[in-house]
């Protein structure tokens, strides 16, 4: 095998976009990943790619809005929306979500916020429980889940990447500088730079001293169920005070995502790790206030991931400090499937010496100047 080869470690979104790039550029490359392509949440997500909310964040998104454009055009097995269906902040409190409108209008004018009553509200999506109104904003690109990071993956291949599943590697390192992965069963692979991009299992894989800073993991649970005649905006709950369903927990929050006819229920924000199962119907019931269809809707599948959050809500991108040839791209929390083709990007692009691009409040390093 060869020295100079790189190693990408993950096979999430990120992971399968860096190595599709670095293939097609020439590099030889292999990925690694330990359970399955998108086995986590780059495939088991609520299905939208929508507007961070961050600017420092925005510029990923636009990015990645084109890398999802470009990759419908050449992959039939990826559609991507060519408008937003829009994102609606349900709410029963209008003060509330005037003011939120006019922060949204204020710092991101292109989402044109706006505040629809209820009656507005249901004449836009009649499957909606009377009484909710909303603020609309111009975002929100409803995919199948795991689409975006298996085509990326077949893309990928195609370009000569070399794939490995099953799979547990760390950094192998010696003298400060990367020799290549070692994996779980005591193999060592040769290559002169690896790109960790493990998601909520970073940490674990780069196992270096000092240790790495906070990402932690937050446990969403989603259910997908089928929906006729669901609606066609993406729903999130916004501002609300009258939820009164006995079993509603606090670690949750109403969203509903429709994408090739399967509509996506969640989601849940958990520390450690819940049972799925006991949580389905909760989420039902939750969202049975918003969306009555869904009290008796039939449940196709219930979904578990674990996500990257970051200690400041943003990804490390770039070197790792003290070891040559090592890289790093993760930390996304809920924005992976939203901004992270973009970080994969900016991450190749110094990896390959083409251009060094990485804003400073998303550089690896900081996480490490921060915690000293």
């Amino acid at each position: 095998m060869s020295q100079s080869r790189t190693i990408v470690v993950g096979g999430g979104i990120i992971g399968t976009t860096a190595a599709a790039l670095l293939a097609e550029g020439g590099t030889d490359v292999t990925l690694i990943e330990q359970t399955a392509v998108a086995a986590g949440a780059s495939g088991r997500n609520s299905g939208t790619i929508q507007h961070p909310f961050d600017p420092v964040l925005l510029e990923l998104h636009r990015e990645t809005l084109d890398r999802y454009r470009e990759l419908a055009a050449l992959d039939a097995g990826f559609a991507f929306p060519d408008q937003p269906a829009g994102v609606l902040l349900l709410t029963d409190d209008l003060a509330a979500a005037g003011e939120r409108a006019g922060e949204l209008m204020s710092a991101y004018p292109e989402l044109r916020a706006e505040v629809l009553d209820a009656a507005a509200v249901g004449a836009l999506e009649p499957s909606l429980a009377a009484g909710w109104a909303a603020i609309r904003v111009a975002t929100g690109y409803p995919v199948v889940p795991e689409a975006a990071t298996r085509m990326m993956a077949a893309r990928a291949v195609r370009a000569g990447a070399a794939v490995r599943i099953g799979m547990e590697a760390r950094p192998w390192l010696e003298d400060g500088r990367v020799r290549g992965v070692a994996l779980g069963d005591g193999e060592t692979i040769p290559g002169s730079r690896v790109l960790v991009a493990a998601g909520p299992w970073t940490p674990e894989v780069l196992d270096l001293e000092p240790a790495w800073p906070p990402i932690s993991r937050t446990f969403g649970v989603t259910v997908q169920v089928s929906l006729p005649d669901g609606p066609r905006s993406i729903l999130e709950e916004g501002v609300v005070h009258t939820i009164n369903t006995p079993s509603g927990h606090a670690d949750s929050l109403f969203s509903l995502v429709t994408a090739d006819g399967v509509a996506t229920v969640g989601s849940t924000f958990f520390a450690d790790q819940p049972d799925p199962g006991a949580l389905a119907p909760i989420l039902l019931e939750r969202g049975s206030v918003f969306v009555p269809g869904l009290a008796h809707a039939e449940i196709r599948e219930v979904r578990l991931c674990a996500r990257p959050q970051s200690v400041d809500g943003r990804p490390f991108i770039g070197p790792v400090p003290g070891a040559d040839g090592l890289f790093v791209c993760a930390g996304h929390g809920p924005w992976g499937m939203s901004t992270g083709p973009a970080s994969a990007a900016m991450a190749v692009d110094l990896m390959t010496g083409r251009e060094d691009r990485i804003p400073a409040a998303l550089r690896a390093d900081r996480a490490w100047a921060g915690a000293q």
